[in-house]
């Protein structure tokens, strides 16, 4: 215990250095990704400088007092230590650049120092040397321009100070070869680092361009889609007024409530109304997955729904559609179905979804609805001996107008029964899927909680 408590009170010590460590050195944000770095670096280097710096302001005077010459500290230290301060605090704003330019003659100013305080010689090799520093600080913190422009100057002053402090030394050319090495070799580094960086950056700005286009389209085609849902909802309960009216007055006719109708008549009126009903249920369907897809559509629950009622209607429904084809219907329930709350429509639009599809699809052979209990669940199977499926097309069996080859062939239908069927399953709390193979026969399951929360349906995959 007390070894987790130590190492919990370690990372959080860890995180508090980072935390800081992260707040000291973090540059100006309307910078450019090139600018943020070398600031931060800028940042780093004067918070390095800054002690050593410091130390230097005591050193040789302390140094002094101890040969007994008394306590005199130097102005030249005191003065580097003030750029060094002045540079971290400009790299904390947009002009980081100056504070660059003040640390990089922190080395010039120890190199003015021991000329003005020192009685020892300064050779001009040793100040080639400090003016290598300077250099290399400019690489580091400034672009390539800067930094041609800073080595010409530090030469300058690296060839006057040999002129005038040499004292007849001869020229080290090996400290010579070695500040141009480093003048050139920073210089070229520098323009090859700035130009990744703005390559860099410009692809950032493309990147966050395509970002947002693609946001903005993304928000566009959510409206479209929301508009649209909304507009087919609307146009679809508009239309099932006037479509009710018709067909409702044309079974008045068929019934001679309007006068006579002789056989031939009676027949194409009968046409005209089974029409006016497909044409109904059509509208229906995409009534309902405009709702679902505007998120419109709420369920209805009821309690103590008894399973038994529905599935005898749709067993009748199932023997009606099949006609006279050589296809046997078949209903299995548990004896002891409990009552379940659920929405009654709904769940019934699904099962005549699912065995309208299997009489469709089934010339011969049987339709098998078998209902039982499982746990808290109802669980539901339509296995039918029809078409199937083929393998590269189940997957598209849940996508709003979309259908098989062999729906296509039907000719009838919108591709819209199963997908709003399995978004109403899930809406329930539960699920729909099925397994088929081409040729033999498809099986649709179905399972629904007994005890329905109200729910909204989930939008289905366009």
């Amino acid at each position: 215990m007390a070894s987790i408590t130590a190492d919990h009170i370690s990372t959080q010590s860890s995180n508090r250095l980072i935390k800081l460590w992260n707040d000291l050195t973090t540059p100006y944000a309307n910078l450019s990704l090139g600018d943020q770095q070398k600031a931060r670096l800028l940042a780093i280097v004067a918070l390095g400088f800054i002690p050593l710096s410091a130390f230097a302001v005591f050193l040789t005077p302390t140094m002094r007092a101890l040969r007994g010459e008394g306590f005199n500290p130097s102005p030249a230290p005191m003065l580097a230590v003030a750029f060094v301060f002045l540079a971290y605090v400009l790299s904390r704003t947009q002009q980081y650049k100056w504070g660059a330019l003040l640390l990089i003659v922190v080395p010039i100013i120890a190199v003015i120092g021991v000329l003005l305080t020192s009685t020892a010689a300064l050779t001009g090799n040793v100040a080639f040397f400090f003016m290598s520093i300077s250099i290399t600080l400019a690489s580091l913190l400034l672009g390539a321009r800067e930094t041609v422009i800073s080595g010409a100057v530090c030469a300058v002053l690296a060839v006057l100070i040999f002129l005038t402090h040499g004292n007849g030394e001869p020229i080290d050319w090996s400290v010579v070869s070695f500040y141009v090495v480093i003048a050139g070799t920073t210089s070229i580094v520098s323009d090859i680092r700035d130009r990744n960086l703005r390559a860099l950056e410009s692809s950032q700005k493309d990147l966050q361009k395509q970002v947002v286009e693609t946001q903005a389209a993304r928000d566009q085609a959510e409206r479209s889609d929301k508009v649209k849902s909304a507009f087919l909802a609307s146009v679809s309960h508009e239309l099932r007024t006037p479509l009710n009216a018709i067909i409702n007055y044309t079974k008045f006719v068929v019934r001679g409530m309007m006068g006579t109708v002789n056989e031939r008549q009676q027949e194409s009126l009968n046409k005209v109304i089974e029409s006016a009903k497909h044409l109904l249920n059509l509208i229906n369907d995409v009534l309902d997955i405009s709702k679902i897809e505007s998120g419109s559509l709420n369920l209805f629950i009821e309690d103590n729904v008894d399973l038994k009622e529905m599935f005898d209607a749709v067993k009748s429904m199932a023997d009606t559609l099949i006609e006279d084809k050589p296809v046997k219907v078949e209903l299995t329930m548990d004896d002891q179905l409990p009552l379940v709350s659920l929405d009654r429509q709904r769940v019934y639009q699904i099962m005549l979804n699912l065995v309208s599809n299997a009489c469709k699809f089934t010339k011969e052979g049987h339709i098998a609805i078998s209902v039982r209990k499982t746990d808290d669940k109802i669980h539901v199977e339509v296995e039918d001996t029809g078409a199937g499926i083929a393998v590269e097309e189940q997957s598209e069996v849940f996508k709003s107008f979309k259908q098989t080859q062999t729906g296509l062939q039907q000719g009838t239908g919108t591709g819209l029964g199963m997908p709003i069927s399995k978004s109403l399953a899930e809406a329930h709390g539960g699920r729909l899927w099925f397994t088929s193979t081409q040729g033999k026969g498809s099986t649709f399951f179905v399972e629904l909680p007994i005890k329905t929360q109200m729910q909204t349906p989930v939008a289905v995959p366009a």
